[in-house]
């Protein structure tokens, strides 16, 4: 899950003197914009803002609460004009310059973005949402450090927000403090992609579990399922007797997990148990530090009447698979999905034969890129995740962006290549090449903002030595 940078609108604008002056007409039609907006009905709040901004086209307040709106819709460069003509009217809103600089820090502009949330605060001292986006920026940029710095003084002003504790917590995470990154995670609750489950039995606390029975649940996506259900041996370990609920998707894979008793497919009926703990608390329970994390692999197997036999062409004598782009909606989906054409550089090795594991509407582009040649389709095979890890067993290399693949890859214990954004999920923290987690993973990162190509030739010269081994 990544960080939401904190916009300013001007939802209270209805008392100002530029609205008293204007037309019967202008002052509703912004009045019923700032209803509309705020009800997250968007598309009519435009239109009504539109309608004031005819009366008094350079109002920055419109044009700010206009720049608000079309960054929700995810248009950002128009959002970005917006802010921009509202300052070139009246430079010393604070809170115009901090939107503009989200917009920026959306759209990659990172430095751009820095200026921005420095000139907000410079004009208010007191504006702390303006330092808040500021960390974020600096989260961005790999200035840990200092974003963290920022952070704690936020918190000085506002000490329970739980945006700005949960942004310090991936910080922290990022830099390989466990400990604490673990401990703020928890805020992880506090956000609206997460459904709080409520149970009549007890938060696990670490202590021995002497024969009881405990419940593991996934929160989150298949990714974070795959990295976390290596904790199901160590709860075994402690004497419980292990029940884990996962998604359906996941069943058929993780029921050999060593140490499981039961595995139940989210959404069924539950069996009884005696005291439960989500899989992402379990690094804070066991007080794991980055040295002590269990990181043998592989820990997931899948079964032996999974998947189906990969065809090998004549000649070939590299096998790998490939995967190009995650979920659409996945907030950081636009910083780390690329084309399926970023990959086809590793077809002019000689002996290289490339195979697609890219599942969803995202795998069209196969086809569409007339590329079945290159490429040979495996996807469309796999029923599940047991599937795509039988196939998956029986090539040489897998290459992937960051998402679920990847996960499974190192899960498994298959050699991966991870093409990583400039900024990546905390887990994969920064600068290194390996990660604590899989030792058969290789990190390729980004060196700057949106540049694949050195991605792609870094893990091509890479590859190129690994072939002719």
């Amino acid at each position: 899950m990544k960080s939401n940078t904190q916009d300013i609108s001007n939802g209270d604008s209805t008392k100002s003197d530029w609205l008293t002056n204007l037309p019967d007409n202008g002052r509703r039609s912004f009045e019923e914009a700032v209803r509309n907006h705020s009800a997250g009905k968007y598309d009519e709040a435009l239109n009504f803002y539109a309608m004031a901004l005819s009366y008094a086209p350079d109002e920055p307040v419109i044009l700010s609460n206009i720049g608000v709106l079309l960054r929700s819709q995810g248009k950002f460069k128009a959002s970005e004009e917006c802010y921009r003509r509202a300052l070139a009217i009246d430079p010393e809103s604070p809170g115009c310059w901090t939107n503009l600089g989200n917009v920026l820090r959306r759209l990659g502009k990172l430095k751009e973005a820095v200026y921005c949330h420095r000139k907000a605060f410079k004009i208010d001292k007191g504006f702390i949402d303006a330092y808040y986006n500021l960390a974020l920026v600096l989260q961005d940029m790999g200035k840990l450090d200092e974003s963290i710095k920022i952070f704690d003084f936020c918190l000085k002003a506002k000490p329970g927000d739980p945006r700005i504790n949960w942004d310090k917590a991936l910080a922290l995470l990022s830099q390989g403090d466990f400990v604490h990154g673990f401990e703020g995670y928890e805020y992880r609750w506090h956000r609206d992609e997460l459904r709080v489950r409520h149970f009549k039995q007890p938060l696990w606390d670490g202590s021995p579990l002497n024969g009881e029975s405990i419940l593991l649940y996934s929160e989150q996506g298949f990714g974070d399922t795959l990295h976390l259900c290596r904790y199901v041996s160590e709860v075994a370990k402690v004497g419980g007797k292990v029940i884990l609920e996962c998604q359906t998707e996941l069943v058929s894979l993780l029921k050999g997990l060593d140490g499981l008793d039961k595995i139940v497919s989210a959404g069924d009926k539950l069996p009884e148990f005696d005291v439960q703990a989500p899989l992402l608390s379990l690094p804070l329970i066991f007080k794991h530090e980055i040295s002590s994390i269990p990181s043998d692999c592989p820990y997931i197997n899948p079964p032996a009447d999974a998947g189906f036999p990969v065809h090998v062409p004549p000649g070939t004598t590299y096998k790998v698979g490939i995967v190009w782009a995650g979920k659409p909606t996945h907030k950081n989906d636009h910083n780390r999905s690329v084309s399926v054409e970023n990959f086809f550089v590793f077809s002019r090795l000689p002996g290289v034969m490339l195979y697609s594991l890219q599942k969803g509407a995202p795998s069209i582009q196969r086809d569409e890129s007339a590329c079945g040649f290159l490429v040979r389709d495996l996807a469309s095979g796999c029923n599940d995740f047991a599937d795509t890890a039988k196939v998956m067993k029986q090539l040489d290399l897998v290459i992937t962006i960051d998402t679920s693949v990847a996960h499974l890859a190192g899960a498994l214990g298959i050699p991966v290549f991870v093409a990583l954004p400039y900024n990546p999920d905390w887990r994969w923290m920064r600068e290194r090449s390996d990660s604590p987690w899989y030792p058969s993973m290789t990190l390729f990162r980004q060196q700057d903002p949106g540049d694949w190509d050195q991605v792609f030739n870094e893990m091509l010269s890479v590859l190129t030595m690994k072939v002719s081994e």
